[in-house]
């Protein structure tokens, strides 16, 4: 009998040692790559019992992020980028005023309501001739490298005009791997799905 209470009482302390440190944890990492370029972020991780973020099982992850910086050379969604996303049954993502690659980003959100569900990407941006035709310089290879190529080749070189970019997109993560499902949107004529999963890929990966 007093064998069964100490190994309750061991599994109780294991239980709340869990819930007290492994979300801050999670949480602080995800803030810390996320910033790495700069900026001010802040994450949320919802999980009870939190044990089960050691087995890729949560409820919620909630993201809040200003002034960061993402690179997509390597966006192109060949990874398993959604896999940190795909652990939590819910997520909301919302960042305001980053870059992304050449891209003026006003806010983009990531929002997933259940683990059924596509991920919701709604992104309100710009990107200059300018940017786009030093961007272009780079190694930039799959879809992604295309659509850079492509809008550099098309617009007025060197021109700092902002080109509005405005992309409404549902994704779907198979594996940890990203798939367009629909996109509404264009950059400069040219569809903005390579894009989309571009940049949403590249904040995924920094989760």
């Amino acid at each position: 009998m007093r064998r069964a209470v100490i190994i309750a009482a061991a599994i109780v302390v294991l239980v709340i040692a869990t819930q007290l440190l492994v979300p801050p944890y999670l949480e602080h990492r995800a803030e810390k790559r996320l910033t790495s370029n700069g900026g001010h972020a802040q994450v949320t991780i919802d999980a009870v019992p939190a044990v089960r973020l050691l087995f890729n099982d949560g409820s919620k992850i909630k993201v809040r992020g200003d002034g960061l910086h993402v690179d997509l050379l390597n966006g192109n969604g060949n990874g398993q980028v959604f896999g940190e996303l795909d652990r939590f049954n819910q997520a909301d993502v919302r960042l305001t005023s980053m870059s992304a690659g050449p891209f003026a980003v006003r806010q983009v959100t990531i929002v997933r309501h259940s683990s059924s569900d596509p991920y919701a990407l709604v992104i309100s941006a710009s990107v200059t001739a300018r940017a786009l035709s030093s961007y272009a310089g780079n190694e930039v290879a799959g879809p992604f490298g295309g659509l850079v190529g492509r809008l550099a080749s098309g617009v007025v070189p060197f021109s700092a005009e902002p080109i509005p970019v405005e992309v409404d997109a549902n994704i779907r993560s198979r594996d940890g791997r990203p798939e367009i499902e629909s996109v509404d949107g264009s950059v400069a004529g040219v569809s903005a799905g390579p894009l989309a999963t571009a940049i949403a890929s590249a904040i995924a990966d920094r989760l």
